[in-house]
């Protein structure tokens, strides 16, 4: 008797456990944002700037909403080019956190009144994936696939602004 119930014990056990590692949960993916850099500017012309957030085709009147970027970086320039801001340099206290898809957007420089623009931003069409039901942090992100600067298109993820004359 005392081994019956010893193998339903285990048999128990064993089927709680592989049926617990077993289960998985739908995590549903968020926007990933645009990253990008300033190249060719003058220190002075990026100190600052402002995200505008347009709806598409707005026709670039009022925006939905701005935030302004403050450049909060160890140096104005990178090593690797060296005159380039990146974004992940930059720091706001506003509600937009970067360029993300669903909208059009413009960047506007105060210290020079130019304004650059940033439309057709497009990502893939992930919307979920299973993750372990004991992942607290499981997160899916959909992946930038390109976006349009100033009229010229960029692939992938990452685009240089290049200042115009």
């Amino acid at each position: 008797m005392n081994k019956g119930i010893l193998f339903l014990a285990v048999l128990g056990g064993f089927l709680l456990f592989t049926q617990s590692s077993c289960c998985k949960k739908k995590v549903y993916c968020s926007s990933e944002t645009l990253d990008f850099a300033f190249t060719g500017f003058e220190r002075y012309e990026v100190r600052s700037f402002v995200l505008r957030r347009y709806p598409i085709d707005g026709q670039w009147g009022k925006p939905l909403d701005s935030s302004v970027f403050v450049y909060n970086g160890p140096t104005a320039v990178s090593p690797n080019k060296p005159d380039s801001v990146y974004f992940s340099d930059y720091q706001t206290v506003g509600v937009l956190r970067g360029i993300t898809p669903g909208n059009d957007w413009g960047i506007y420089f105060p210290n020079t009144g130019k304004v650059y623009f940033v439309t057709t931003v497009l990502e893939n069409d992930k919307r979920s994936e299973l993750a372990s039901c004991s992942d607290k942090s499981a997160s899916c992100k959909k992946d930038i696939t390109g976006a349009s600067v100033n009229s010229s298109w960029v692939n992938g993820n990452f685009a240089f602004i290049q200042k115009s004359q």
